[in-house]
């Protein structure tokens, strides 16, 4: 080998080891998994659920010994989802502008029928985005009110949906009312109660969270349609909690506009998002991000981080192969199993619904005497990963589908020594 390139290979050697030798976690974690990578869904999917969800455990560089209960706030990524980033982005950096014009180019549009078919709607009304609030805002700054119009939302909603509200009403008039709904919500008819008592003639827009970011109230968006739609009311979903662990189906909800996250429930790559626009609302979506078109790549759009895109679309692949309706009930098995433990445990407040039919993989509490943020520090030094519910001295537990029984029963022993 000529000198010139020994020394190439040489030096390219040492940086890798170099930067190997900085993440002992890491290489880890990768030499622990290594025997996990291109796994062969359709053979798992055969094995009975406990079986199958361990081995989805494995397949997150979430350390052994590491309890992650908070998906609801980022979801850790899946192998198979980084080394589908990581391979695109080195297919990138080997010819920039040829791949991200062509054929990664093409792979990130394709994302967009993926996307579609995923959630029941046609790759015309999908908008790829970053996250929810990105989505959510551009619905908000589109919608053309007048002063004196109302949106209706709730007083439960996260700050990412509220903030295009907020816009929206400073710049057009209108005014933000917030409804409130019971901690636990005990019925369907109680949602739609206190929906019909907080419409007006005004009311312009609905706003509601598919999923409830602090009690992880599922919302019946169908039935809630049927009340907005003959009265010309607006229906928008902010869904950053659903995907990923519910079935989605935009047109049995009957929804406007749905804006989510990838990089919560569906562990895909961090800052990946998608909107849908109803057919009859996209006429209405004004902006300069949309100018040009829903298209993955537009002249409005500007150049887009395809390899995360890409990741989007395997992660959502990966979803549909374990399957969306196991994944929905495996979730709710282990939140019941965890809220079962709760019920048992003295000083807390279950906040959640108890109704199957209104719950998800999210079981959340307040505390009578001990102070949340403390309570999460002792689990913390633990190990043991739990979201702080701010202004209601409450924490927020997520069993997405990789949790597995004894890691509840860890945290719940855990969780009655720190009250």
């Amino acid at each position: 080998m000529p000198k010139s390139g020994f020394m190439a290979s040489r030096r390219n050697f040492i940086r890798q080891a170099g930067w190997l030798s900085l993440s002992p976690a890491l290489t880890g974690a990768f030499s622990r998994n290594a025997n996990l990578r291109n796994p062969d869904l359709a053979a798992w999917t055969s094995l009975e659920d406990d079986a199958l969800f361990a081995l989805v455990r494995r397949q997150l560089l979430v350390p052994d010994g590491r309890i992650y209960l908070n998906t609801g706030s980022l979801g850790p990524s899946t192998l198979q989802v980084i080394d589908t980033v990581y391979g695109a982005v080195r297919e990138l950096e080997m010819s920039p502008a040829a791949e991200n014009w062509g054929p990664l180019g093409q792979k990130m549009e394709g994302v967009r029928q993926i996307i579609a078919d995923y959630i029941r709607a046609e790759k015309d009304n999908i908008l790829l985005t970053r996250n929810t609030t990105e989505g959510l805002s551009l619905v908000a700054q589109s919608i053309r009110l007048e002063p004196g119009d109302e949106i209706l939302t709730t007083d439960q909603e996260h700050g990412g949906a509220l903030v295009g509200l907020e816009y929206t009403a400073a710049n057009q008039g209108a005014t933000i009312r917030k409804m409130t709904l019971p901690m636990p919500t005990l019925s369907t008819g109680q949602i739609l109660e206190t929906l019909q008592a907080n419409l007006t003639e005004n009311t312009k827009m609905v706003l509601l969270s598919h999923v409830n970011t602090i009690t992880g109230l599922v919302m019946p968006f169908s039935e809630i349609a049927a009340i907005t739609q003959p009265r010309g009311i607006l229906l928008v979903a902010d869904g950053a909690q659903a995907p990923g662990q519910l079935k989605i189906d935009v047109k049995a909800m009957n929804v406007d506009a749905y804006a989510t996250s990838g990089h919560k429930w569906l562990l895909g790559p961090k800052e990946t998002g998608f909107l849908y626009v109803s057919p009859t609302l996209q006429p209405q979506i004004h902006s300069a991000f949309t100018h040009s078109g829903f298209a993955g790549y537009s002249a409005s759009s500007g150049t887009r981080n395809v390899a995360t895109i890409i990741g989007l679309g395997e992660a959502i692949r990966w979803n549909r192969e374990i399957g969306e309706e196991r994944i929905q009930r495996r979730c709710l098995e282990m939140r019941n199993y965890c809220r079962q433990q709760l019920e048992a445990l003295p000083g807390i407040k279950l906040i959640s619904p108890a109704d199957d039919a209104l719950s998800c993989a999210i079981v959340s509490f307040t505390l009578d005497q001990a102070k949340n943020n403390e309570v999460a520090q002792k689990l913390k030094e633990q190990d043991i990963i739990i979201k702080v519910l701010p202004g209601i001295n409450g924490n927020r537990i997520s069993c997405h589908h990789f949790i597995l029984k004894e890691d509840i029963d860890r945290f719940i022993s855990a969780l009655a020594a720190a009250i």
